[in-house]
């Protein structure tokens, strides 16, 4: 499937391309916005403007990455495994799953075979615990993931090997994946942060994006005989946007997505990689942004983050793995939806310190605070983003707001230690049920259990003027659903 398919058939994964695009960058950094209501020390005020869209959030906006290495043991994505199965729906109705990672590039497929009998769990690999030279995939695990994907509602992004395997290979493994998945495969994707790929000489230098878009080509027509309907997206790389600048124009014709990483930061053993990191943008991320905004409006392809997360190798203790990862996830994307791009695949794995479902070795599987962030986030799935204006006199304050419908969303985030009143002109009219107000909240910001992201009561009748007044807790995710009738 060409790119120009592509396209004129997802349906909602491309209409936001077509609604006007008119978020400022004040608004991504989130700084005071005039609102017409004019806040008092201890409040803050948000307009809404539903009669402004900027972009529709995709239905499969929400996503989740695991390392190509979890294949390996094929009793893991499988329809048996309910515990996992059960997280997974609850996310999200129709996300996506991300396959690739650091171990797609140490994969072999090994075709027809069972694989490992057991539903051992695989961690990222940068935090240590991913020690093999190399990992076999059979068509026992992909039949498993299908089942896996059938009993979720998820569709899938597949990586394959580019730097270490060779396009025939690539091939078989592509059209057997592609033929098992059917209408579940979203996109095919060769390599995976191609732009820190290094020489395995005595030099060790990076690849050049040329070295890559060479062997790209390679592999394109094999995997395209292969899986002749097959999207293929990229190139996925770790932070070089002048990749993705170069690929997208390259690649216009055979691509159907565009793809990329985002971490916050890191080692963690560098000493800024701390709660504070976690709630104020770096400034790294608005550059980003702007950068995909522009790109996706002059290739008029989609960008999906395909993998990213707090802290890269693995994630920090005490930072990953607490409340305000929650907030910032929820925050994150948010951010994202709002700059138009078509998903969020949040990194994990096993017991690993960022991991939005956590896996232990007896494959008991649990969510972790990053999840409920999530959970709040997709509410937005399937509604237009509008415009917002917020005041928030100097407080680390953040809104979003969405319609689907007759309803409308508004999500608030505190992230400061105050206590704040929180005054909203909804701009709504018409008629409209007391809003629903669900609670994004923790013990602390460093708490690791008790995490919640719940229904705490109705507020208001009126929507033109109510609700009035609402109290944000410090370190704290607000979502207010108007349901009209």
């Amino acid at each position: 499937m060409r790119r120009r398919q592509f396209i004129q058939g997802a349906g909602a994964v491309a209409a936001w391309l077509h609604l006007p695009r008119v978020l400022t960058a004040q608004a991504m950094e989130g700084q005071t916005q005039p609102t017409g209501i004019q806040p008092k020390p201890g409040e803050v005020a948000l307009r809404v403007d539903t009669s402004t869209p900027t972009h529709l959030v995709p239905a499969n906006y929400t996503g989740l990455s695991y390392e190509s290495a979890q294949l390996a043991h094929p009793l893991f994505f499988a329809a048996e495994n309910k515990g996992l199965i059960e997280l997974v729906k609850r996310l999200s109705p129709a996300g996506v799953l991300r396959i690739g990672g650091n171990t797609s590039e140490l994969t072999h497929w090994a075709g027809e075979g069972s694989g490992s009998t057991g539903a051992a769990v695989a961690e990222p690999p940068s935090a240590g615990k991913n020690t093999a030279e190399s990992y076999t995939i059979t068509s026992t695990a992909i039949r498993n993931l299908r089942g896996f994907l059938d009993a979720t509602g998820w569709k899938l992004i597949y990586g394959l090997n580019l730097k270490n395997g060779t396009p025939e290979e690539a091939a078989a493994e592509a059209g057997f994946v592609a033929h098992t998945m059917g209408d579940k495969l979203l996109a095919l994707q060769f390599g995976n942060e191609p732009d820190l790929f290094h020489h395995d000489d005595e030099n060790h230098k990076r690849w050049t994006y040329e070295e890559y878009a060479t062997k790209w080509l390679q592999f394109e027509p094999v995997v395209r005989a292969a899986a002749p309907k097959a999207v293929l997206a990229g190139p996925d790389v770790a932070s070089n946007w002048g990749w993705v600048q170069k690929f997208a124009a390259q690649m216009h014709d055979d691509v159907g997505m565009l793809t990329g990483h985002y971490y916050i930061g890191g080692p963690p053993s560098n000493p800024t990689m701390n709660l504070d990191a976690l709630l104020t943008p770096p400034q790294h991320l608005l550059d980003e942004i702007a950068v995909i905004e522009r790109l996706v409006t002059t290739s008029g392809l989609p960008y999906r983050m395909a993998e990213g997360n707090t802290c890269y190798n693995g994630g920090k203790p005490g930072v990953s793995d607490t409340f305000a990862s929650a907030l910032w996830a929820g925050d994150y994307m948010l951010q994202l939806a709002q700059a138009g791009y078509s998903g969020v695949n949040l990194h994990g794995g096993g017991e690993g310190w960022y991991t939005p479902i956590a896996t232990d070795a007896a494959g008991v599987s649990s969510p972790r605070p990053v999840y409920f962030g999530m959970l709040l986030a997709q509410e937005f799935a399937g509604a237009t983003m509008v415009e917002t204006a917020l005041n928030s006199l100097g407080e680390n304050v953040t809104g979003y707001a969405a319609v689907r419908g007759k309803d409308l969303l508004v999500a608030v985030f505190n992230k400061s230690a105050k206590k704040l009143q929180l005054r909203l002109d909804s701009g709504l009219k018409g008629n409209h049920r007391a809003a629903k107000v669900s609670m994004l909240t923790a013990p602390s910001l460093d708490a690791k259990q008790d995490v919640k992201f719940e229904l705490t009561g109705r507020v208001g009748k009126d929507p033109t003027v109510l609700p009035r007044s609402l109290l944000l807790a410090p370190y704290s995710g607000m979502l207010l659903q108007f349901v009209g009738v």
